[in-house]
């Protein structure tokens, strides 16, 4: 399988088809929400990275760009963004966020709404799986 640089556009393409892969699988988050995310320090010509999260469509597939009216922002460093989405190391991320590392514009609470806070079994399962073609697509 071939690796991409994380948040390159051929990372981009190939973290869709992995979710596109497994969306059967994937719930949507119960409560809607909006994020706009701020990768800062990426190793590309601009080194701040925009994307987003949009729930409101049923889908968690993080998308290019910032979006009008989100509900919360966060500014996050590129090497954490690797650390939450590819590594997904928990401890790291609570570090991170307790330290002033990731900051956030808006009501915090509604990032609690892109998590399952008590996953099923079955839930466990396709997390892994995710985070294990994540982390095969990742140079």
């Amino acid at each position: 399988m071939t690796s991409h640089t994380f948040l390159s556009p051929q990372w981009i393409a190939a973290a869709r088809a992995v979710h596109d892969d497994l969306a059967a699988d994937i719930d949507a988050p119960a409560d809607p929400v909006r994020v706009n995310v701020t990768v800062l320090d990426a190793p590309f010509d601009d080194p701040e990275f925009l994307g987003h999260v949009d729930t409101t469509t049923g889908s968690i597939v993080p998308e290019l760009g910032h979006i009008d009216s989100a509900d919360v922002g966060v500014r996050i460093p590129y090497a954490i963004a690797r650390q939450l989405l590819v590594d997904q190391d928990v401890e790291a991320i609570m570090i991170a966020f307790m330290s002033g590392q990731i900051e956030v514009e808006g009501d915090v609470t509604r990032l609690l709404d892109l998590q399952d806070m008590e996953p099923t079994a079955e839930q466990q399962a396709v997390g892994q799986l995710v985070a294990s073609r994540l982390r095969d697509i990742t140079a």
